[in-house]
């Protein structure tokens, strides 16, 4: 192969890099979004249905103190809705986690063998002819 061949690869090679950085951050973009809108909803629903039980827990605390029952009927809801909460928001973590952690290794797996790719072709660039 001529220089300009030899330069044209790692030209090629570079190209293919700058794609799988692209492509790679398009993954993450795409696995954030699509774990936030999944999460998201439900973690909205959770928090809506735990502000209402929290706002009529202080109600009942501060007017009606006579209702014990009723006290006694929704301290376990509203701590179920904050384990729950809790719960999904360390499950969405996780998640988001492991996704990134597998593109991250898929990315730099394709970068390592583009490496190797590139070192071989500068050793026939340096090769005297």
């Amino acid at each position: 192969m001529s220089d300009e061949e030899l330069r044209d690869s790692i030209n090629i090679i570079a190209q293919k890099i700058v794609e799988i950085e692209d492509v790679a951050k398009k993954k993450l973009d795409y696995v954030k979004n699509r774990l936030s809108q999944e999460y998201d909803e439900k973690i909205k629903e959770v928090e809506a249905k735990l502000e209402s039980k929290q706002f009529e827990l202080a109600e009942v605390n501060e007017k009606l103190k006579y209702l014990g029952t009723k006290k006694k009927e929704l301290n376990p809801i509203v701590k179920s809705l904050e384990k729950e909460r809790k719960r999904l928001r360390k499950e969405m973590q996780s998640s988001v986690k492991a996704k990134v952690k597998a593109i991250e290794n898929e990315k730099k797996i394709k970068m390592k063998e583009l490496d190797k790719e590139i070192r071989i072709i500068e050793k026939e660039l340096k090769k005297p002819e």
